[in-house]
């Protein structure tokens, strides 16, 4: 399995993040801090958290500008194309910010189920986007 998972991260182009953002269409996703940025793009580890001794999740948050209707949930679905099919999904509902913004927020602890190569879709209302990312053991 090891080989696949070397085979998959040497194909896998995943979304560049600028200084510590990750586009998906209309949503902008906060990478903070940037342990989830490997060479300038995004990556995830399997499972809720990077590091679960140390207590250091995968939260993402994301932003939508206020000219989209959200529902007020953002569903993430992941079908994983190397090294082989698979899919994961979840559903987050929209966070609360306390200063005013331009739009609307979602906070997601993104917990991908094995490593590969992942296309996740985001969408809420009529906002979608989609990005890649390489998801480790």
């Amino acid at each position: 399995m090891a080989l696949l998972a070397l085979i998959a991260s040497a194909v896998c182009l995943a979304t560049p993040v600028q200084d510590n953002q990750v586009k998906a269409g209309p949503f902008t996703g906060f990478v903070a801090p940037r342990y989830d940025v490997v060479q300038g793009r995004f990556r995830l580890h399997v499972g809720a958290y990077r590091d679960r001794a140390a207590g250091l999740s995968q939260k993402i948050g994301w932003l939508v500008p206020a000219s989209y209707r959200v529902s007020g949930w953002l569903t993430v679905m992941g079908r994983r194309v190397s090294p082989s099919r698979q899919i994961f999904w979840d559903r987050f509902p929209e966070a609360y910010l306390p200063e005013p913004h331009d739009g609307w927020a979602f906070a997601t602890n993104i917990s991908p189920p094995s490593g590969g190569c992942w296309r996740l879709t985001l969408s809420s209302g009529n906002a979608v986007g989609r990005l890649t990312v390489l998801v480790r053991d």
